[in-house]
């Protein structure tokens, strides 16, 4: 009769918990990732290449100065930043022979050329709401959009659209300061974004600052249910200072110091090196669906 007794009493214990784990449960359902390169919008799985995502919930939400931890978690890609504001991308070794840059890789930014006729990119124009996906494309599948040897970046920013406003204001060490605003109304056959960032910062090392000024405005009507038109406009007021490389011997004496003067060079500082760019894309895209496997 005990052994019966404490049977029972091990089976009421058992569904107890049981039932205590199942109020628990904490299960989330992710949201499905939707690849659109080749104008397929398959899902990430059924997609024939080696794709990489990255989206805002995915992302370094802790650094929105740049997006350099966020490329570097994905395997076969490497992003360098050689001081604030100046970014090189590596792909399958596509920059071996870039000593800075962008290079070997297309970008594109709503389906617009963001990669200027000569292969050079300037990542650094993008602020960290400028999109709200990017698609990385490793090795020859890729050049369907341009000869590329490295791979493709789809940068997207009307994916996973909902209305309404945001402002972000966010400050640090070294007079770090970020302010991120975004306005979006519209449905989702007709829509409309703006977005501003303004980037300062003056840098660990001497002759390090940054400023940059950044606005987007993205507008999507459809036209019917076949037809489809965006309008994009991106412009960017940059400036940033260029520290230049030390010696092993002169980052011991002083990490954050500049370049200093050699022979008849004068250091960073005296040159006062720094770049400066004010760069303006803009452009249409006119989405047709001839049926639902042939579009243009």
């Amino acid at each position: 009769m005990k052994k019966v007794i404490v049977y029972f009493t091990c089976i009421l214990i058992y569904n107890t918990l049981a039932a205590q784990d199942e109020k628990n449960d904490t299960l989330l359902t992710l949201d499905a990732v939707t690849v659109r390169a080749f104008g397929q919008f398959r899902s990430q799985h059924q997609a024939a290449v080696n794709i990489k995502f990255i989206d805002n919930s995915n992302s370094d939400r802790y650094n929105k100065t740049s997006l350099v931890n966020s490329f570097n978690t994905l395997a076969g890609v490497r992003m360098e930043e050689r001081s604030p504001g100046s970014y090189r991308i590596n792909i399958r070794g596509s920059s071996l022979r870039s000593p800075f840059g962008v290079r070997n890789v297309k970008v594109y930014w709503n389906d617009l050329p963001f990669t200027d006729p000569g292969g050079n990119t300037y990542f650094n124009q993008l602020a960290y709401n400028n999109f709200s996906g990017i698609e990385i494309f490793k090795g020859p599948a890729g050049s369907m959009y341009g000869a590329g040897t490295g791979g493709l970046i789809l940068i997207n920013t009307l994916d996973n659209w909902k209305a309404g406003a945001s402002y972000e204001y966010l400050a640090g060490s070294y007079s770090l300061e970020n302010i991120f605003g975004s306005v979006r109304f519209g449905k989702n056959g007709n829509r409309t974004q703006l977005t501003y960032a303004k980037n300062e910062s003056d840098g660990y090392r001497d002759q390090s600052a940054l400023r940059r000024d950044n606005f987007s405005w993205i507008s999507q009507i459809k036209i019917s249910d076949k037809q489809q038109l965006t309008a994009s406009l991106l412009y960017c007021d940059m400036y940033y200072q260029t520290p230049g490389a030390l010696t092993f011997t002169e980052y011991i004496n002083n990490p954050r110091s500049a370049r200093p003067a050699a022979g008849g060079f004068p250091s960073a500082v005296d040159a006062r090196a720094a770049i400066f760019q004010k760069n303006l894309l803009t452009g249409f895209t006119n989405d047709y669906a001839f049926n639902s496997t042939i579009s243009n």
